[in-house]
């Protein structure tokens, strides 16, 4: 957690937007100020504080607040309790990711979410388990493409796509309607084990076989330790016991 306190920011309001800049003092901390630094200090000029854009790469996102002492406080978190006067940047993907997905995640909401329900329970599956899947696979993007070639919410291949009859994998209704069939078939496959149907959906349920188990690839592994963790959490605020991969 980055918590600034810096001088030098007085004239800085919502209104007036101000050049930001960033460097490393002496003992290492990565400093912010609207002021250019000067006696020789190495700094990078990272964008314009209060208008919203940036000239940095890091897609990081930065927050000014003004506490009661009139000080400024600038921070990579959001503080509620306290009055915010500018933002800087964006939030990085990971972050945007959690925001939008945070608001679908529970049941009744998010625009998939009565194509969810419908097809998990069709499937006898639970339907955060689904949202959990789709979370990890595309943060409900239903145009997410991957690195090899795998379509929209649930991301499917093109041949397990064809093998479910889904002629529009960015398509919600058949992608979700795909997917969840895909996930029940892998599930009643390795007998309702839910990592290895994880497994399997990841890294194709051939993997799983060969390797008599997980397979000992990082990507799976990561893949099944994030739904999973994903699933326990909303489960938890539903008030399930996100034991159990089928529908109650």
């Amino acid at each position: 957690m980055l918590l600034l306190l810096l001088g030098g920011l007085g004239l800085w309001s919502a209104q007036a937007a101000a050049e930001l800049y960033t460097y490393l003092d002496a003992d290492g901390t990565r400093v912010y100020t609207d002021q250019r630094p000067t006696g020789g200090v190495s700094y990078r000029r990272v964008g314009i504080a209060g208008s919203g854009r940036s000239t940095s790469r890091s897609g990081g996102e930065l927050f000014v607040y003004e506490l009661p002492s009139g000080e400024r406080l600038v921070t990579n978190q959001r503080e509620e309790a306290l009055t915010l006067i500018a933002t800087y940047g964006r939030p990085t993907a990971s972050v945007r990711c959690r925001l939008s997905a945070d608001e679908v995640m529970p049941i009744g909401s998010g625009p998939f979410d009565g194509i969810i329900a419908r097809e998990a329970h069709n499937r006898n599956l639970d339907p955060l388990l689904v949202k959990s899947v789709i979370w990890v696979e595309s943060c409900f993007d239903q145009y997410a493409v991957s690195r090899v070639g795998a379509h929209g919410l649930m991301q499917l291949m093109p041949a397990t796509a064809a093998e479910l009859g889904v002629t529009d994998r960015f398509d919600p209704a058949q992608n979700i309607r795909g997917g969840v069939k895909y996930l029940a078939w892998m599930l009643e496959r390795f007998d309702q084990d839910l990592d290895l149907a994880l497994a399997a959906y990841n890294a194709g349920p051939g993997a799983v076989e060969r390797h008599r188990g997980i397979p000992p690839f990082a990507e799976t592994r990561n893949y099944i330790e994030r739904v999973n963790a994903h699933y326990r959490l909303h489960t938890a605020a539903s008030g399930q016991d996100g034991t159990r991969a089928a529908a109650n």
